[in-house]
């Protein structure tokens, strides 16, 4: 992101050019994975219920499964139906003051997208640090 991200702020024609002219469009799924990528936070509801009875395990990876959850559904419904138009069709047929406007909306929405992603994240790991007590902390 740090080199495509500059690429795509300078004008909409460089952001047209670098969709045309690599395989970008063909490649993207390796970066936002494809739509069937929810089924990621089965694992961690598992372990969400799973570790119900401890209070500390159980807050964060509730922390974790909210943030991981609201991400997955936030890329589905929010960034996705940008990229269509951004990645797939190049901008389309809108003006380059509103695909550089789109990429520019889809930037912040990705940032805000990863922060989220990270908090949960971050709880995930906090929840794996701490062994399980020997008795339920309800």
């Amino acid at each position: 992101m740090l080199v495509i991200v500059p690429l795509w702020s300078v004008s909409a024609e460089s952001l047209q050019s670098f969709l045309k002219e690599t395989d970008f469009e063909r490649t993207i799924f390796h970066f936002f994975g494809p739509p069937w990528m929810a089924v990621r936070v089965v694992p961690i509801f598992s372990a969400l219920a799973a570790a119900w009875p401890f209070r500390f395990h159980r807050l964060h990876l509730l922390v974790s499964a909210l943030c991981m959850t609201s991400g997955i559904i936030y890329t589905i419904v929010y960034i996705y139906p940008i990229n269509e138009v951004l990645f797939f069709q190049a901008g389309g047929s809108h003006s380059p003051e509103e695909i550089k406007a789109m990429a520019d909306q889809w930037v912040f929405a990705d940032r805000l997208r990863f922060s989220v992603l990270v908090i949960g994240y971050i709880s995930l790991l906090r929840a794996f640090s701490k062994p399980l007590p020997k008795e339920p902390t309800v």
